[in-house]
């Protein structure tokens, strides 16, 4: 028993990696800005204008017959296609930003879920332990007890007061999230999704043309001089345009199936089958850890009902170890029930 007691409380003091993200990192304004920069000369009418000798095609009927004649053009064009690319270009960006606030909440979720059950167990166990050590520090002064063992249960006490400082330490390093991780995930993917429908607008729109241009021209010499209002309206269309949705199609459909079987926000190459096997693990040691903690219970009820003072010592000290079994306990089982709950899966009936 101390052997895997002694391995519980070292797996309770690793570090655990956190994968903090700040509230504001700046990542949202600089997607957004960055797209509305971009979607700015996209979205505005262009104005234009000439001067010079322009050349003239061969069939122009001109004043003077010149094929250079000097003269001034000037408008304002509009395209549509590129009031469409504006607005997917910003589309894309918010929906960037969303799937980055997602992916910051995501990370470390289960560690957060995890570390909230064990400091559940610690704070229960605190005014528990506070009260053992008042007890303790009675009998010393009444003399019932040694120096040795009135310290040994002071350093017990202040053991819990610290595993308890350091897993809320860690819990406040982590993304704070009080939703589900299958809810928080399923945000993630939506705009992940958004963000896969918006490029393939884009480059859907890359195909068309459809612009509007309105101006004047006038001719400098010549005998006809006067000011001509001129308006236009320009289609075309790439005939590629035929294999873009399809291939778009293609495109969404394999995204959206490499999300939901890889868990690159969950951490670094995370796939689902790594969860599994994770989830299998953590599942046996829970199983060990649940016998032990059942096994510590049954040493406490025995040693309660004997009585005296070497009985109270000894339950006190298996007491200690049966709360650090406990929080390790409620550890692995909001740690399993949330790989479960991003996979899909029971892990109460596993």
């Amino acid at each position: 028993m101390t052997a895997r007691m002694s391995l519980i409380v070292w797996v309770a003091l690793v570090p655990i990696p956190a994968f903090a993200q700040p509230a504001d990192d700046g990542y949202c304004d600089y997607v957004e800005g960055s797209a509305a920069a971009t979607a700015a000369p996209l979205m505005a009418p262009e104005l234009y204008g000439l001067f010079g000798r322009i050349e003239q095609p061969t069939f122009t009927v001109i004043p003077d017959g010149d094929a250079a004649n000097l003269r001034v053009i000037g408008g304002i064009r509009y395209s549509l296609i590129n009031l469409l690319s504006g607005i997917a270009i910003r589309q894309r960006a918010h929906a960037d930003c969303r799937r980055h606030i997602g992916l910051a909440a995501l990370r470390g979720a289960m560690t957060a879920r995890a570390l909230e059950a064990r400091i559940r167990v610690y704070d229960d166990a605190i005014a528990e332990a506070e009260r053992i050590l008042k007890e303790v520090n009675a009998d010393l002064e009444a003399r019932r007890t040694t120096a040795p063992e009135a310290t040994a249960t002071r350093l017990r006490v202040e053991e819990l007061r610290t595993l308890s400082s350091r897993a809320k330490t860690e819990l406040a390093a982590l993304p704070q999230d009080a939703r589900p991780v299958s809810s928080m995930l399923t945000t993630y993917r939506t705009a992940d999704d958004d963000m896969e429908a918006s490029e393939g607008r884009l480059r859907l729109l890359n195909a068309f043309d459809f612009s509007l241009r309105a101006g004047f021209e006038r001719f400098l010499n010549g005998p006809n001089q006067e000011t001509e209002f001129v308006g236009v309206v320009q289609i075309g269309i790439n005939l590629g345009a035929l294999w873009v949705p399809g291939n778009n199609a293609r495109a969404a459909a394999g995204r959206r199936r490499y999300a939901r079987t890889n868990f690159d926000a969950l951490g670094p190459n995370e796939t689902a089958q790594e969860l599994r096997s994770r989830m299998d693990l953590e599942a046996r040691r829970m199983s060990e850890v649940s016998a032990l903690v059942t096994d510590l219970g049954q040493q406490l009820d025995s040693l309660g009902k004997l009585g005296g003072e070497d009985s109270k010592r000894f339950r006190q000290t298996i007491w200690f170890d049966w709360i650090e079994a406990k929080a390790e306990l409620a550890y692995l089982q909001a740690y399993v029930a949330t790989i479960g709950e991003v996979l899909g899966v029971d892990a109460t009936a596993r």
